[in-house]
């Protein structure tokens, strides 16, 4: 009897073990993989935030540096390099995702810049001035030079996929575009207008708006726009301020003239026009220069200074 319950128990261990060995291999190998994420972003985190904190120390020593360099030529260059190294750590900080793609500008250009500036450092203090430690200093400030370029395209390759993606997006709009024969041109960015606003130029378009060809595109009211013309009109004639006073006085006496002794042509002498003066005289009999040159008076006394200016003084 107990031979054959070993039997039956040793029969039933086998098909057990065969087929639930099986089932596990198949399930091994059908199961859909599971990373353990939770774990993985956290050392993610700490890798990037380490690099981002070695980028940001190897930046603070290179201004604190950068106060005790009395060399102009390589303060001016160093100064250069934190300017883009301050942009690039600014977008590192808002887009931390990116930070692995500094990789070379943080365990190399930048950490070399530190390298060299403490050697100069270095060379400076022993305060010798050999024509090797000079040659040693000019090829630093070459290097140095030369890393301005090497900041500028590793911020550059950090931008790529940006760069790309709005190259990709601004290619089909201007297939777009000139498929619809709108013509593009120059675009002027970053005037003030007389409101304190920054202008944007956008494309004219050639094409027809609401049935009428128009040259761009409005962007104010008409009021405004009214406004903005008589200011630049306004600024195109104007005239040295120091002169005011000299203007003035001479659109007096050019009206007194008018209005007391316009009927024989005083003012259009007084303003070189002879020939003007002469018809005065010749038409005094009709008392018509009287009436004319009493009007001229009382017009040229009333004009604004900007327009006398203009009108009768910058013409010549």
């Amino acid at each position: 009897m107990d031979s054959i319950f070993l039997v039956v128990a040793t029969v039933v261990m086998t098909v057990t073990v065969i087929f639930g060995g099986k089932a596990f291999w198949d399930w091994r190998k059908n199961r859909t993989p599971q990373l353990d994420l939770e774990e993985l972003e956290a050392e993610r985190a700490e890798f990037l935030q380490s690099n981002f904190d070695k980028a940001t120390a190897d930046f603070k020593y290179i201004e604190e540096a950068k106060q005790n360099i009395s060399d102009r030529e390589l303060a001016a260059q160093v100064k250069r390099l934190q300017k883009v190294a301050k942009n690039l750590l600014t977008h590192l900080e808002n887009h931390p995702d990116r930070i692995s793609l500094a990789s070379k500008f943080i365990d190399y250009y930048q950490d070399r810049a530190v390298k060299i500036i403490k050697q100069y450092q270095e060379l400076e203090s022993t305060q010798l001035s050999t024509g090797k430690v000079q040659e040693l200093k000019d090829r630093m400030k070459l290097t140095l030079s030369a890393l301005h370029d090497a900041y500028s395209d590793q911020f550059e390759h950090i931008l790529n996929d940006q760069i790309v993606s709005a190259d990709a997006e601004l290619t089909v709009m201007e297939q777009q575009l000139d498929a619809e024969g709108i013509r593009r041109q120059t675009v002027d960015i970053g005037e003030v207008d007389e409101f304190g606003n920054v202008r944007i130029d956008t494309d004219l378009l050639n094409n027809p708006l609401g049935g009428v060809d128009r040259n761009m595109v409005p962007v104010m009211t008409s009021r405004r726009k009214r406004k903005r013309d008589n200011q630049i009109t306004e600024s195109q004639q104007s005239f040295p301020e120091e002169e005011r006073p000299q203007i003035v006085q001479r659109k007096l006496i050019q009206s007194a003239l008018a209005i007391f002794l316009g009927s024989i042509g005083a003012h259009k002498f007084y303003q070189g026009k002879t020939f003007q003066g002469v018809l005065y005289i010749l038409f005094f009999w009709t008392t018509l220069p009287t009436w004319i040159g009493f009007i001229e008076g009382v017009r040229y006394l009333f004009m604004p200074v900007e327009d006398f200016y203009n009108q009768y003084i910058d013409k010549k």
